[in-house]
C-alpha cells in the first residue's frame, strides 16, 4: 500500500510537455485515496499547477519540487500555492545539474529529501518512485509517458482491489493457524476500535472457544443480581456472516484447513484475514476479509469479505446476531428494512447503543457497512444514518481510504521507533495502537475503561489506570483526546462531591471504579474459588485516585499551556480534590496531620496509617491548590472569579490548604533516603518476593493471605510510584535508593507494575533492569503473562510502555517551561525517535548512543541532560555526548 508517489513529471510528460488526460485522472484518484504525490519538475511550479486539478476532492497532498536551486510548493487550490518546506529539515540546495534536481548532496536529492521528510513525519511510509531521472533510487518501470501512466494505474488499481497488510513484521501482527485454547487472547489482539466503539477480532462464522463482543464507549447495561455493577452493554455480532459453498457451510471445524492467518496491520488500523479451506466434498475454496472501525468517522465500522471457490453457487451474508439481552439493558429493538438491519441497545441512564448494518452482496463478495450511534434518544431510526448513507455513496474503497490517512495523522505524531530490538519495536506499536484505538477526543460521556473497549474484563469501568498510564500518552501526543477524558471527570465531578459527604469529608472524592454516572462502582465482595467471599475495601479506602485525577489535570496543563481549561475545568478539579484533603487529613498528637486507614497502590496491605503515595501525593495536590488560585487570576481574572464565587471559596482556604501540606507526614528517612511505604511496613516480616518465585506472581497463592498481609512484599510499584509521578519532588539519587530497596520486594501480581519499573530503573540509570522489566510489560499481553488477555488488553500496560519509552528511556519530562531531555538508551537499544507534543509545537526526538537530533516545527525552550535551558528557533538540531554531559545544540545544516 503505497503512500506517497514520487513522480518525475518531465519524464512522465514528456519533451512535448503534453498531459495525458488519463495521467491527471491517475492522480486525481491516488489523491482521492489519501496518497501524497511529489512532483519533481525542472521547470516552474505554474507548469503543473497549470494542467493538474488542485481543487479535486483529495486527502492526499500536491507537492511540487521545482525552481533554481529547488524548493518545494504545495498547491491548495486554484491560483493558490504555498511553500511547503517541511519544519525541521534543511532547505534543498547543492550544486545543480541543470536540470532542475540537486546533485553531489544525498539529502538534496528529490528522493533523498521526501524520505527525509516522510521519516520526520515518524513512519517509515512506503514510497513509489515513477520516472527516468529518479531510477537509481526507487523502483521504476519505464522511461515514457506510457510507462509511468501504466505504473500510476497500477498502483490505483492496487489501492482500490480487496485490500492486504504490509510486509513490514515491525507493523503487523501475525497469528498463523488456530488454536482454540487461545482463541479469545488473540480476539483481544486483534480488536478495531475508535474510542467510540471496539470490535473484538472473532471469526466471521462464529467459533464455540470464541468470546465476540462490540463495545460502545459509555453506554452500560445494569445486570440482576449482579454485585459488580454496572456493565458495558454488548452490541450486536456485526461481523457474524455465513459462508457457503453450494450446500455446505465453510468452517473450521469441517474439512481440512490448509492455511489460516490473521494480520493485525498496525499502520492501517485494519484486521486481515487469509483462509485456504478443503471442504468435505473436496472442494478447495478461499476465503479473505478485512474488518476496521474508522478513525476518520467515528461512526462507521466497515467489513468486506469474499470468497474464491471454482464449486457451485456461494453465499456469504448471514443474519447478524444480538448478543446482549433484558438482562443487561433496558430494551432491545430490532427491525430491518430492505438491506439495513436496526439494533439499539438500550442501556441505564437512557443511553442508548444504536446500528444500522447495511449488507451488500454480489458474486461471492460481501460488503458490511454500519452506522453507529451513542445518545439517549431513539437512535434506532436516525443515529449514525446520514454517516452510513455517506458511506455508503463514498463506497467501501473511500471508508478505508479515509480511515488509512487518519491513521497516518495519528502514526505521524505517536510513532517510536526503535532500532537494536524487534521485539520491543512491534511491542510499542502494538500499544500504540490500542491505546489510540480506545480514546475518543470528542464529548464527555465515556473514558477509558481498564480493558480499553478490547473485552469484557473489569466490565469497562474506568480506574486510576486512566489517569495515571493512559492520559500521559493522550497529553503529549494528541491533546484534544487528553482534554476530553478529563472533561469525563470533571463532568462526573458531582458524584465524587457525593462520595466524599457520604464519607463524611469535603470535596470530591472520584470513584475508584467509574462508569456511567461517575458513582462508585466498586463490587463490595468477590467470592473466591472455595465459595467465600472476600471483601473488597478499594471502593472505601482506595483515595489517592483524587490525587490521580488532579495530577492528569496539572500535567494536561503544564504540558499544553491550554488557559482556558486551568480557569475551566482544571482549577475546580484540583480545589475539589484539595479540599477533601484538607478534611481527610487530621491533626495528630505530634503536630503533624496524618492519613489514616488507606489503601496505596499496592492494594495488599488494607486499612494503613499514612501511606507515603497517598501523603505525598496529596500533599502535592494541595500546593497545586494554592498555585492554581493564582494562575487561574492571573490568566483570566473575570472568569476565575466567577469560579470562585460558584464554588464558594473562602480566602482562608488557601491557607489551610498550605498548613496541611506542610504538616502533613510522608515517612521520610533523611539518613538512608527511603520512603517507609507506610507506619509500620519497616517492622512486618522481611520477606522479598525475588526470593520467593519468579516474577510477576500472585503472592495470595505463594504465601497465603494472612501471612502477605504481615510481611513486605508489595503487589506493584507503590513508592516508585512518586519517584515516576513527581520527579521534581523525588529526585534521583532518593529514587535509586528506593528502588534498590522496594524492587526486590515486589511480586509484580498487577500488569500496572512492570513498566513503572522499567522507567524508574531509566531513570537512575540502571538499565539492564530497565530492559528487563520492559520486556516484561510487553508481554502481559503478547504473551499472556497474567493469564487473563483473553478479558482484554491491559491498557494501562500499553501506556506504561509508552511512558518506559519516552519518559524513562527518553528522558522526557516537563521542567517549568522548558521541555527537558535527558535519554538512557537500554543496552540493547541503538536508536530510539518519537515525537512529542510540547506547548503547540511537534518536537521529534532521534537519538543514539552519540548523538541527539530535534526537530522542532515550532521555537521552543529545551534542556539536555542537567544543562541550562537553550531556546531553539523552528527547524534541526543536534547535540552530541561529550564527557558523561551533552554538548550545546547545534543547527543541522544541508545535507
Amino acid at each position: 500500500m503505497i503512500e506517497v508517489c514520487i513522480l518525475d513529471w518531465d519524464d512522465a510528460v514528456g519533451v512535448q510537455g503534453h498531459v495525458p488526460g488519463a495521467l491527471s485522472t491517475a492522480l486525481r484518484r491516488l489523491r482521492s485515496l489519501g496518497v501524497d504525490i511529489v512532483v519533481v519538475t525542472a521547470g516552474p511550479v505554474e507548469a503543473v499547477h497549470r494542467h493538474l486539478d488542485p481543487a479535486a476532492d483529495g486527502m492526499g497532498r500536491l507537492l511540487v519540487w521545482s525552481g533554481q536551486p529547488p524548493r518545494v510548493f504545495e498547491i491548495v487550490g486554484p491560483g493558490a500555492v504555498v511553500d511547503a518546506h517541511p519544519s525541521g529539515l534543511p532547505r534543498p540546495g547543492g550544486k545543480n545539474d541543470g536540470g532542475g534536481r540537486a546533485v553531489g548532496d544525498p539529502g538534496a536529492h528529490p528522493v533523498g529529501w521526501a524520505r527525509r521528510w516522510l521519516v520526520d513525519a515518524g513512519s517509515p511510509f512506503a514510497v513509489l518512485v515513477v520516472g527516468d531521472h529518479l531510477r537509481a533510487e526507487g523502483p521504476v518501470r519505464g522511461d515514457a509517458p506510457a510507462g509511468a501512466l501504466a505504473r500510476l494505474e497500477e498502483a490505483v488499481s492496487d489501492l482500490g482491489g480487496f485490500p492486504t497488510s504490509g510486509t513490514d513484521h515491525a507493523w503487523t501482527l501475525e497469528v498463523e493457524g488456530f488454536d482454540s485454547c487461545r482463541e479469545r487472547d488473540v480476539e483481544s489482539w486483534l480488536t478495531v476500535g475508535n474510542g467510540r466503539s471496539g470490535t473484538r477480532g472473532s471469526l466471521e462464522e462464529g467459533h464455540p472457544a470464541s468470546l465476540p463482543a462490540v463495545y460502545v464507549a459509555g453506554v452500560y447495561g445494569a445486570p440482576e443480581g449482579n454485585p459488580g455493577g454496572p456493565e458495558l452493554v454488548r452490541g450486536p455480532e456485526w461481523t457474524r456472516l455465513a459462508p457457503r459453498v453450494g450446500d455446505e457451510d465453510l468452517s473450521l471445524s469441517q474439512g481440512e484447513t490448509l492455511e489460516h492467518r490473521r494480520v493485525l496491520d498496525l499502520r492501517q488500523g485494519l484486521v486481515l484475514r487469509d483462509w485456504r479451506h478443503r471442504l468435505a466434498s473436496g472442494r478447495e475454496c478461499r476465503f479473505r476479509s478485512v474488518r476496521l472501525a474508522s478513525l476518520a468517522d467515528r461512526t462507521i465500522l466497515a467489513l468486506e469479505a469474499e470468497v474464491q471457490s471454482d464449486g457451485p453457487t456461494i453465499s456469504l451474508a448471514g443474519d447478524v446476531a444480538v448478543l446482549d439481552g433484558p438482562s443487561t439493558v433496558d430494551s432491545v429493538e430490532e427491525r430491518t428494512e430492505g438491506d439495513v438491519a436496526f439494533v439499539s441497545l438500550r442501556g441505564r441512564g437512557g443511553h442508548a447503543a444504536s446500528f444500522r448494518i447495511a449488507t451488500r452482496e454480489h458474486d461471492g463478495r460481501v460488503v458490511r457497512l454500519v452506522g453507529v450511534d451513542r445518545d439517549g434518544a431513539d437512535a434506532a431510526r436516525d443515529g449514525g444514518g446520514d454517516a452510513l448513507e455517506a458511506a455508503q455513496l463514498d463506497g467501501m474503497d473511500m471508508v478505508r481510504a479515509r480511515h488509512r490517512h487518519a491513521w497516518r495523522c495519528r502514526w505521524r505524531n505517536a510513532d517510536i521507533v526503535v532500532g537494536g530490538s524487534v521485539r520491543a519495536q512491534r511491542a510499542l506499536r502494538f500499544a500504540l495502537y490500542h491505546l489510540i484505538a480506545s480514546g475518543d477526543p470528542e464529548g464527555d460521556l465515556a473514558s477509558v475503561g481498564a480493558r480499553g473497549l478490547t473485552g469484557p474484563g473489569y466490565r469497562g469501568h474506568v480506574f486510576w489506570d486512566t489517569e495515571v498510564f493512559v492520559l500521559p500518552f493522550f497529553i503529549w501526543t494528541h491533546p484534544p483526546t487528553a482534554r476530553a477524558l478529563l472533561a469525563y471527570r470533571y463532568r462526573t465531578l458531582d458524584a465524587a462531591r457525593a462520595k466524599a459527604a457520604r464519607l463524611g469529608y469535603s470535596g470530591a472524592l472520584f470513584a475508584w471504579e467509574s462508569a456511567d454516572t461517575g458513582d462508585e462502582t466498586t463490587p463490595p465482595f468477590v467470592v473466591m474459588p472455595d465459595g467465600t467471599r472476600l471483601t473488597i475495601l478499594t471502593g472505601l479506602q482506595e483515595h489517592h485516585i483524587s490525587g490521580d485525577v488532579a495530577w492528569a489535570a496539572w500535567q494536561y496543563w503544564r504540558v499544553t499551556g491550554d488557559g482556558d481549561f486551568v480557569v475551566g475545568m482544571g482549577a475546580e478539579i484540583i480545589i475539589e480534590t484539595a479540599r477533601f484533603w484538607a478534611s481527610r487529613a487530621q491533626p495528630g498528637d505530634d503536630g503533624h496531620y496524618h492519613i489514616d486507614e488507606v489503601i496505596g497502590p499496592d492494594e495488599y496491605h488494607e486499612g494503613v496509617d499514612d501511606n507515603a503515595f497517598t501523603n505525598v501525593l496529596a500533599r502535592w495536590n494541595l500546593e497545586r491548590a494554592v498555585e492554581v488560585c493564582g494562575l487561574a487570576e492571573k490568566l483570566d481574572a473575570r472568569a476565575w472569579e466567577a469560579l470562585a464565587g460558584r464554588l464558594r471559596l473562602q480566602d482562608s482556604e488557601p491557607e489551610q490548604w498550605q498548613t496541611v501540606a506542610t504538616g502533613l507526614v510522608d515517612l521520610f528517612d533523611h539518613g538512608t533516603l527511603l520512603y517507609e511505604q507506610f507506619a509500620g511496613f519497616c517492622r512486618m516480616e522481611d520477606v522479598r518476593a525475588v526470593d520467593l518465585a519468579p516474577r510477576p506472581f500472585t503472592a495470595e497463592a505463594v504465601l497465603g493471605v494472612s501471612r502477605l498481609r504481615d510481611s513486605q512484599v508489595v503487589k506493584q510499584a507503590d513508592v516508585l510510584m512518586l519517584a515516576h509521578m513527581l520527579p521534581d519532588v523525588v529526585p534521583v539519587p532518593v529514587a535509586d535508593a528506593n528502588y534498590r530497596y522496594y524492587e526486590p520486594r515486589t511480586c509484580h501480581g498487577s500488569s500496572l507494575s512492570p513498566a513503572i519499573h522499567a522507567a524508574v530503573a531509566a531513570r537512575i540509570g540502571v538499565l539492564a533492569d530497565a530492559e528487563r522489566y520492559f520486556e516484561m510489560a510487553a508481554g502481559i499481553d503478547l504473551d499472556d503473562r497474567m493469564g487473563n488477555a483473553a478479558l482484554g488488553v491491559h491498557i494501562a500496560t500499553m501506556g506504561g510502555l509508552w511512558q518506559a519509552a519516552v519518559f524513562g528511556f527518553g528522558g522526557v519530562r516537563p521542567d517549568g517551561d522548558v521541555l527537558r531531555i535527558d535519554p538512557m538508551l537500554p543496552p540493547s537499544w541503538e536508536r530510539l525517535a518519537f515525537p512529542v507534543c510540547w506547548r503547540g509545537a511537534r518536537v521529534r526526538v532521534d537519538l543514539n548512543r552519540e548523538e541527539l537530533t530535534v526537530h522542532l516545527d515550532l521555537p521552543s525552550v529545551l534542556a539536555l541532560g542537567t544543562g541550562p535551558p537553550c531556546e531553539l528557533d523552528q527547524g534541526s538540531f543536534v547535540a552530541r555526548r561529550r564527557d558523561g554531559g551533552w554538548s550545546s545544540f547545534e543547527p543541522v545544516g544541508p545535507g
